[in-house]
């Protein structure tokens, strides 16, 4: 996940081990971002499609911030 720095990205693997809030997020984002990838390769959008694609990006964001969050709490 790019979005997080090595301690980050340290912390959310033990956390997705141990807490089944944070891993329940951690594989919702990783489901979202293959679903992403896969309308990346489509070389046209129907309009639902682009609706979709927006729909997912602002749930994978809610999700980055969430567990972000959770991990700045076990960090500091």
């Amino acid at each position: 996940m790019q979005f997080l720095d090595e301690t980050e990205r340290k912390t959310a693997e033990i956390l997705a081990e141990k807490d089944d809030n944070f891993k329940k997020i951690y594989k919702e984002h990783i489901e979202i971002e293959k679903a992403l990838d896969k309308f990346s390769t489509k070389p046209f959008l129907t309009p639902e499609e682009q609706k979709t694609i927006k729909e997912l990006k602002l749930k994978k964001l809610t999700g980055n911030d969430i567990m972000k969050k959770i991990i700045k709490e076990k960090i500091a």
